[in-house]
């Protein structure tokens, strides 16, 4: 496995060498069975009681639309009414609905546990289930309206010239992009590290087809600012966060999220600025730790106003690669395609699509799409990236916030509290999102 070096001022992307999923997987794909059943506990209804209804009342009103028993909720005037025998809960609705002492009433509906998505490789997704995506799922899963910029190589996200869309991107919604290497607005992916990037944040999921991403329901922005080799300047990175951050649709700044999986050793004022700008702005910027092995966590993601993530494999132990120090603040699923360590028969990597990159240096066209197995903390980052553009769909808009809620849901790794190698920890978007509050 070779991880690109750091060369002066550039900007490196941190890629390693992918590894595709084999045929052989692709062999033992299975479909999820559908389950149906009723949408709501026969026998039971809710009742919700104007404010002030006395006990008495209360009682003879559910014995007047057939109920047997009633329990009180902890908050408010509502009860779970258990309904005698042979009445039906259409009966028992109508009949508490003519009451003027009752504000509604309504079927007490069924709710399944953890929304299993349909795509034909999740199951070789160890690293969302790592942090209970699917809990996550069931609160959550992002909003068309909260943006997130992918700044990287760009993105396989349209048909123009040599460049071909992913197939498994469904309708996902792309918000117009820049090209600051090349100068225009085909933000296109010339490296498949961008693609790869993006899909862990917002791929098409539940569509039976592929693998799925973590907060799918976002829009995309690609915007490029590392060429086909994954070099890039810090001149177009602050570019880039820029674009971002003044990008305009309807009178609405969308973009909310930045994910930058790159980085350098040196750092740069005219970066920093541009993410202060951008914090300023209300946008949160995550960025990856690095791929160095080393004590010392890599610019933009060493700058105060930035998360900085760096990696862990499916033991949820910290990859030999993945940079540490003081400036961490969270790990989360990178993966280590040396491992096997579920046995599968496949390498612990994070499987996304994206299009060859070998073949498409060979040929000049970026056609070639599969899913493929990267590790690094390039693709620890958009785990953290999509958690935040899902805390941010739910109502949380401040960055400070958004980093406050991650850490005191994160998972404790290594030593008791925040440490240098794991940060404050693995990140638990399902913990984060109900820990404020924000269960609905």
């Amino acid at each position: 496995m070779k991880r690109l070096p750091l060369v002066l001022a550039l900007l490196a992307v941190l890629v390693p060498s992918p590894a595709p999923v084999r045929a052989t997987s692709m062999l033992r794909a299975v479909r999820h069975r559908v389950l149906q059943g009723p949408s709501y506990k026969p026998g039971e209804v809710i009742v919700k009681f104007a404010t002030a209804t006395s006990q008495g009342l209360t009682e003879r009103a559910i014995q007047e639309a057939g109920g047997q028993r009633a329990r009180r909720a902890i908050a408010g005037e509502h009860y779970l009414v258990t309904l005698d025998a042979g009445v039906s809960v259409e009966d028992a609705l109508a009949r508490f609905q003519a009451m003027r002492e009752v504000e509604y009433a309504e079927p007490n509906g069924i709710v399944r546990a953890s929304f299993n998505p349909n795509d034909t490789y999740f199951r070789f997704q160890w690293n969302f289930r790592a942090i209970g995506a699917e809990r996550s799922w069931d609160i959550q899963k992002g909003k068309a309206s909260v943006g997130v910029a992918v700044i990287d190589t760009g993105i396989a996200y349209e048909d123009f010239g040599p460049y071909r869309r992913a197939p498994d991107w469904g309708d996902r919604v792309f918000l117009q992009g820049f090209d600051f290497v090349n100068g225009d607005s085909h933000a296109n992916d010339d490296d498949s590290h961008g693609t790869h990037v993006a899909s862990t944040i917002g791929e098409a999921t539940d569509n039976a087809e592929g693998v799925a991403g973590l907060a799918f329901d976002c829009a995309l922005m690609p915007v490029k600012v590392l060429d086909g080799d994954g070099f890039g300047s810090f001149f177009d990175v602050a570019q880039g966060v820029d674009y971002a951050t003044n990008f305009e649709q309807g009178g609405q700044r969308p973009i909310k999220v930045i994910n930058m999986s790159l980085g350098g050793e040196s750092a740069s004022e005219t970066l920093r600025r541009s993410i202060d700008r951008a914090v300023a702005a209300g946008i949160v910027v995550v960025a990856a730790a690095g791929n160095d092995g080393q004590g010392t966590v890599n610019y933009p993601a060493a700058f105060p106003s930035v998360i900085a993530v760096g990696a862990v494999d499916l033991r949820k132990v910290k990859t030999g690669y993945s940079n540490f120090g003081s400036a961490l603040d969270f790990v989360a699923p990178g993966g280590d395609i040396d491992r096997d360590d579920d046995g599968d028969g496949d390498p612990d990597g994070i499987l996304q699509q994206t299009f060859d990159p070998f073949t498409a240096h060979l040929t000049g066209r970026y056609n070639d799409f599969a899913y493929f197995y990267f590790d690094g903390t390039s693709q620890a980052t958009p785990h953290v990236s999509a958690a935040a553009a899902m805390l941010i769909s739910q109502g949380i808009t401040d960055p400070q916030a958004v980093r406050a809620a991650l850490e005191l849901s994160a998972e404790d790794l290594g030593p008791p509290g925040r440490d240098d190698s794991y940060g404050h920890g693995l990140i638990k978007p399902a913990d984060a999102l109900k820990g404020l509050g924000f269960s609905q």
